[in-house]
C-alpha cells in the first residue's frame, strides 16, 4: 500500500513536470516569430502582453532591443523615452500608444536595409500593480522574439537562345538574397523540369549594396520542346518571375548531328544528278 502510494506521487510529479515543460515550449514557440519583407518597407514586430489579472495599464513598462543591444523603444508610464534608444534606429519606431493601455506593445520599424537582415529583436515589459506597495505583476519579463528577413525584388529576367549552338541563357540582377532558379521545357501536353546537373549556373554577389546577379546556362536536349522557360524564385519574398521563349516548331529537334549529316548527303546527291 505504501509502496503503490509512493509511486503514484512519483508519477504524478513526472506528469506535473512534463506537462509544465511542454507547456513553456508551446508558449516559447509561441513568441517565436520571423517577418520577412522589402527592403525599404516597413515591418510591424507584433507583440502583445497576455495577463488577465492586470487591469491598469498606467504602469506599464517596456523597451524592444536587438541583437546588439540597441534599444530601438523604451516606454515608461505613459511616455516615450526618447533618450533612451539608439542612434541607429532614431526617428525609424513608432508604437500604438492608443493600444497600450490594452497590452499591445507592438512596434513599426520604418525604412528597412539590408543591415537589418536576419536582426533578432526582444520585447522585455514590466507592470506594477498601482498599489502603495509597489507589487509587480510582470517584472522584466521577455514577452517578444522577432527575427526580420529581408528582400529585394529581382529585375525581369532575359532568356535568350542560340538556335546554332542549342543553348538558353538566362539572366537577371539587382536582388536579394541568392535566387533558386528552374529550367522548365514545355511541350504540347507537359512540362519537364531540366536536372540541375545539366544546368551550369554562376551567382555573384556585390560587394558594397550586397545584391546578387547571376548567369544560367541550360543546353536544350533534342526533341519535340515548343518552348523553354527560366523560373527565377526570391525564397525571402515568396515571388517568383519568369521568361519564356517559343521555339519554331519545336526546332529542339533539329539539334541531332545525325540528321544535319543525313540532310547534307541527300543535298549532295541531288546536285550531282541534276
Amino acid at each position: 500500500m505504501f509502496c503503490s502510494l509512493l509511486l503514484n506521487k512519483r508519477l504524478t510529479k513526472m506528469l506535473t513536470l512534463f506537462l509544465l515543460f511542454f507547456s513553456l515550449m508551446i508558449v516559447g514557440n509561441a513568441t517565436l516569430v520571423y517577418v520577412n519583407t522589402t527592403i525599404t518597407d516597413s515591418a510591424v514586430l507584433e507583440c502583445s502582453i497576455q495577463n488577465k489579472n492586470i487591469t491598469d495599464w498606467s504602469n506599464v513598462r517596456f523597451y524592444w532591443q536587438d541583437n546588439r543591444d540597441f534599444v530601438l523603444y523604451s516606454y515608461n508610464e505613459g511616455k516615450k523615452m526618447a533618450e533612451h534608444v539608439n542612434d541607429y534606429y532614431k526617428h525609424r519606431v513608432t508604437a500604438f500608444p492608443q493600444d497600450i493601455i490594452r497590452g499591445n506593445i507592438s512596434i513599426i520599424l520604418k525604412n528597412l536595409t539590408l543591415e537589418d537582415n536576419g536582426r533578432t529583436f526582444w520585447a522585455f515589459a514590466a507592470v506594477l500593480d498601482g498599489s502603495v506597495m509597489k507589487r509587480y505583476h510582470l517584472e522584466h519579463t521577455q514577452i517578444c522574439q522577432v527575427t526580420l528577413q529581408i528582400g529585394v525584388p529581382y529585375q525581369n529576367p532575359m532568356l535568350d537562345v542560340n538556335m546554332e549552338t542549342m543553348t538558353a541563357v538566362c539572366t537577371t540582377q539587382g536582388g536579394f538574397p541568392a535566387p533558386e532558379i528552374q529550367w522548365v521545357l514545355l511541350n504540347n501536353s507537359s512540362h519537364q523540369s531540366v536536372e540541375s546537373r545539366n544546368i551550369q549556373t554562376t551567382t555573384m554577389q556585390n560587394y558594397h549594396d550586397r545584391l546578387y546577379s547571376f548567369h544560367s546556362t541550360l543546353p536544350i536536349p533534342a526533341g519535340p520542346h515548343k518552348a523553354v522557360s527560366c523560373h527565377i524564385h526570391n525564397p525571402t519574398l515568396n515571388r517568383t518571375m519568369t521568361a519564356t521563349h517559343t521555339l519554331n516548331k519545336g526546332a529542339g529537334v533539329t539539334s541531332s548531328p545525325e540528321c544535319l549529316i543525313s540532310a547534307a548527303v541527300f543535298l549532295l546527291t541531288a546536285l550531282h544528278w541534276l
